[in-house]
């Protein structure tokens, strides 16, 4: 059986149309911003972004800020807070990790201290509220929030690592090779990563994670 579009107010149209040009317009102000920060670092202030620059900083106060708001959800949203501390606590784990050099001023590889106090803290909120990890997941994970989180975390801790390898680099700069270029790399496609997880973590915000919603499988058929 066909289905029959369904008809939509032309007001409604143009409203839809303008939220989609905002929405495409403002991803490519995230783009462009990853550039024009990563270009500041590197031509500007002629840092190949070390741990205290531009990019970092942004890198981090976007995970900072998406952490806070799951944890902000996970407060509001008692049928998700196992899921929604498990990502705060995965957000919480980056930030610690990415400013391990701080950390060091107490000793060397201090961090992985806080990193384990906060990730068993998480861990057993989590599994003291276990039955709302999956379905909540589930339910975000549909979402277009949800689509943009996990891409950017992926491009995060998954392409970035790949892709910003000196063994990738090496044989194609040859005797040129220069460790600073991989460096930048990773560290641009990082900072990308984290600003689709911050957008998407927005986004959610704005949808309630998606917590409304009946998981589905691609067909659309409700679980």
């Amino acid at each position: 059986m066909t289905d029959v579009p369904m008809e939509i107010a032309p007001s409604r149209v143009r409203m839809l149309l303008l939220a989609a040009a905002t929405e495409f317009f403002g991803l490519m102000a995230l783009l462009i911003l990853v550039v024009l920060v990563v270009r500041l670092d590197v031509v500007v202030y002629g840092d190949s972004i070390s741990e205290a620059s531009f990019t970092e900083a942004l890198h981090v106060l976007l995970t900072f800020a998406t952490g806070l708001i799951f944890v902000w959800g996970a407060t509001r949203h008692a049928q998700a807070r196992g899921y929604l501390v498990l990502v705060a606590t995965m957000c919480g784990l980056i930030v610690i990790r990415e400013n391990d050099y701080l950390f060091d001023y107490v000793w060397h590889g201090f961090w992985k201290w806080p990193a384990l106090a906060l990730g068993l803290a998480g861990l057993a909120i989590a599994l003291r509220h276990r039955d709302t990890l999956a379905i909540p997941f589930l339910q975000h994970f549909q979402t277009r929030s949800g689509t943009f989180m996990y891409c950017g975390f992926l491009l995060l801790v998954v392409f970035s690592r790949l892709f910003g390898t000196g063994s990738l680099w090496e044989p194609v700069m040859g005797d040129a090779y220069d460790p600073r270029i991989k460096n930048i790399v990773q560290e641009g496609l990082e900072l990308l990563g984290s600003g689709l997880i911050g957008y998407g973590a927005i986004l959610g915000l704005l949808q309630n994670f998606g917590l409304r919603s009946s998981p589905t499988f691609y067909d659309n058929d409700a679980l």
